[in-house]
């Protein structure tokens, strides 16, 4: 017998290593991407190393950054929204629109933004009360969503001109980008929610287990809807920052593809698409992975379509990492126990 315990003792051992070793990636693996990236761009990319690199990085990041927190907390609980880039396009319409007829600019944003909560709360409520799929319902309501903001303005883009809503983007304290401080704060409270508040806890053991969480006292219908009311908020907020950046809505291309971008800085960062942990900070380190490709991209003179397939690769490879596949699994073989040996 003593044979066979230190033989499963070895099995244990390995089966720790090789937890360590998953665990290593999840909470490291972006920071590693992070670095490989730098250091590729040190070497190859022309004036990478200018300070001015890093704010326009920065700035880059900053509408990314505030989908993929609201994206960090519904993805927690189980959910997904694709809709995300025509909520912001909505949004970002129905703001300028108001101020192209003269509207005051603050009365506008504050619209939009109460428009992308409510979209966000729409989904949120669809999900939880009617049990509809949240792929489906969000691909639906993307469809929808872009197709009344090309509506509402007969399909023509929109021209950004009140000064005070354009200094959101481009406002500077010396030669620091504002940006900068819009990221210092989302980062703090969103890291602040995720890992010290009920609310939080709550996200976590929704994303965990709902029925568990339901039965414990959790009311988790309110927390979901309200994920997505974040989400919608936020991504409403990102689209005020985009706009101001570029003075210009056009409702056909704009907030395409952020689904994609968010998603993936949020799968990057380690939050499991299976719900459990928002992993705030992996968010923000996966914002900046997905900012720096296209920069990357940008820098060198190659085609921007190759943004798009390397940020698809990265999402697949993290995937893959969270299923566990990714990391060697230990498969011990089989061992004959010698019971005759403990009855000599």
């Amino acid at each position: 017998m003593n044979t066979s315990n230190t033989e499963l003792q070895k099995i244990q051992d390995l089966s720790n290593r090789a937890l360590k070793r998953s665990e290593f990636v999840t909470k490291y693996g972006a920071l590693l991407v992070l670095a490989v990236l730098m250091i590729i761009n040190l070497c190859v990319t022309p004036n990478f190393a200018d300070i001015a690199t890093i704010w326009n990085l920065i700035i880059q990041s900053t509408p990314v950054l505030f989908v993929a927190m609201g994206m960090t907390f519904v993805i927690a609980v189980g959910g997904i929204d694709i809709s995300i880039g025509s909520t912001m396009t909505l949004c970002a319409t129905t703001t300028t629109l108001l101020m192209s007829y003269g509207y005051p600019a603050l009365s506008s944003v504050l619209l939009g933004l109460l428009i992308g909560g409510g979209i966000g709360a729409f989904n949120g409520m669809l999900t939880v009360k009617f049990g509809i799929q949240p792929m489906v319902l969000t691909l639906s309501m993307m469809i929808i969503l872009r197709s009344v903001s090309r509506l509402i303005c007969d399909a023509r883009s929109i021209q950004v001109t009140d000064e005070g809503f354009i200094s959101l983007s481009i406002a500077k304290l010396g030669e620091v980008p504002i940006q900068l401080i819009y990221v210092i704060l989302a980062v703090f409270i969103f890291f602040i929610i995720a890992g010290y508040t009920v609310f939080g806890k709550s996200v976590e053991a929704i994303g965990n287990n709902s029925t568990a969480a339901r039965l414990s006292g959790i009311r988790s219908d309110r927390i979901v809807i309200f994920v997505y009311l974040m989400l919608g908020g936020l991504s409403a907020f990102a689209a005020m920052l985009s706009v101001a950046r570029t003075m210009n809505c056009n409702p056909a291309t704009f907030g395409s593809g952020m689904e994609l971008d968010a998603i993936a800085a949020v799968v990057i960062g380690g939050t499991s698409m299976s719900g459990g942990k928002p992993r705030v900070l992996g968010s923000v380190v996966g914002c900046f992975i997905i900012t720096l490709i296209m920069m990357t991209v940008n820098m060198n003179g190659i085609d921007t379509s190759y943004s798009m397939i390397f940020k698809s690769i990265i999402i697949i490879l993290a995937v893959y990492i969270q299923t566990a596949k990714g990391v060697k699994r230990i498969k011990p073989k089989p061992q004959r126990i010698q019971l005759t040996e403990g009855l000599q």
